[in-house]
Formats: structure tokens, sequence, C-alpha cells
């Protein structure tokens, strides 16, 4: 399947509603707006990353620290780590390395399925998620969770918060084999599939330029959600239709198609 070209919110790579520094600006601007009504009724089912659209995961539990622990784990098994893995901060990418041997890619998932599961009980909620996720109900646009995390955690954090109504699936890390994980386009294949529709007929919202290539890699269109600074034009490079800052301008985007 061939993916369609990108459709850029300005001409600059700006993120929608958003100046070039990452500061919001008074709204987005009636092109701003057309770029997104374009992505969003050309593929509307609604794939949403968990890690900063949902909640930021790791507010409580940081991420390098889970690393850390995981490391001191890994440490426990082998007499010496390769180089690039005394290196790595981020927890999903330490995972991905420990497939050096399968036991001990096994014992880390294990350690980092329980690390996610205890770090959702601090994640801190994004702002405007509950309105975007209600509006997508409102009208009546399907949508399923895609996540690199394990979907226990997932589950646990939807169900504290009260939002699991909202969600019609939850796509998440295959603990057998994290090559799968995105940029992988497999979950967003599967979270298709079980919402029985195509890949080109979804909407991937991420923060991560792995999102962004995931999707392109299948076909589906994507929007990237810039809730930090520097990330608008990363998510632009990696080809987002869009770029955003704050979900309620796709809350607003929804509701007005």
């Amino acid at each position: 399947m061939t993916t369609a070209p990108p459709v850029r919110s300005t001409s600059t790579r700006r993120a929608v509603g958003s100046t070039v520094s990452g500061e919001r600006s008074a709204g987005p601007t009636s092109r701003d707006r057309r770029a997104l009504t374009v992505i969003l009724r050309r593929s509307p089912v609604i794939l949403l990353d968990f890690d900063g659209p949902v909640c930021s995961v790791f507010a409580g539990y940081p991420a390098p620290q889970i690393t850390d622990e995981l490391r001191a784990l890994a440490l426990d098994q082998v007499d010496e780590l390769p180089p690039a893995m005394s290196a790595i901060t981020s927890p999903h990418e330490f995972l991905t390395a420990s497939e050096v041997s399968a036991e001990l890619a096994r014992q880390v998932e294990a350690a980092l399925q329980t690390a996610e599961i205890k770090a959702v009980e601090s994640a801190t909620p994004t702002p405007g998620v509950d309105a975007f996720l209600t509006a997508c109900r409102d009208v009546g646009r399907p949508l399923a969770i895609v996540s690199n995390n394990t979907g226990a955690s997932v589950r646990a954090y939807l169900d504290r918060v009260g939002l699991a109504d909202l969600v019609q699936h939850i796509e998440a890390r295959d603990p057998f084999d994290p090559g799968l994980m995105k940029p992988s386009p497999h979950l967003i294949e599967r979270a298709a599939q079980a919402l029985d529709v195509e890949p080109d007929a979804c909407t991937l919202i991420g923060d991560q330029p792995t999102d962004v290539q995931a999707a392109r890699a299948i076909g589906a269109a994507s929007i990237g959600y810039a809730n930090k600074p520097g990330k608008a034009d990363d998510l632009a490079a990696a080809g987002a239709g869009a770029v955003v800052a704050h979900l309620d301008e796709l809350t607003e985007a929804i509701r007005a198609n």
C-alpha cells in the first residue's frame, strides 16, 4: 500500500496553533484547521499513543531510573554489558538491546512490565485528554490506544482515571518480540484489524517520530502531538501530516467534522 503524501499544516511546518518556539499562539488558523480537517476526513479512525497523548507515564517513576534498574538486573545475569547497553537511558531501547540473550530479554520484559504498572500509579493525565476521548465517542469515531507500553499498564491507568469506557481497543507491546514496537507498523496493523478497518482509514496521534514512521510505513495518517519544546520540528521532519501542541485543538477539529 502506498503512503499518501502528508498534509502540511503550514508552509513552514509550524505546529498547528503554536509558534515556532513551541509557545502557544492565539490559536490555530483557518489554514491549520483545514489541514486537520483533510486528515480526519480521509482517515477518521483514531489511534492514540499512550505515553504523551494520554498521560505522562513516567512522571513519578522516571524512565532513566527504570532503565538503571533494568541494567542492574542484566548485570546480575551477565558479566559485562555491551557498551551500547551501558549508555541507554530509555527502558524500551534497553529492552530491545537485551535481545542479545533470549533469557535476558525475557527477564527484562518481565521487570519492565512490573515497572510500567507501578509507573502508571503516579502518571499524570495529559491536559484535555478526557475531553478529546469524549468528543470521539460523541461523534462516533472508533478509538484505540496503540502503545509500546505493556497492555496491563494501559488498562490499569484507564481504569484508575475512569477513561476505560471511552476506548474501544488497546494494542500494546508484544511481550515476546520487542522488535514489533513502533516504529514497526505491527501495532497499527493489529489495531486496524481489531477495529475492522484498513490502516489507511486510521490516523495515529503520537508525540514521537517513531509514531509517525510507523504510520507512514503502513499507509496510515499521522498527527504529531508536540507537547514539549523542539518536538514540533522533529515530528514534522518525520513526516507528520500535521502537528498540534494541545489536545483541545484536536477536540475542536473532531467536533467540527
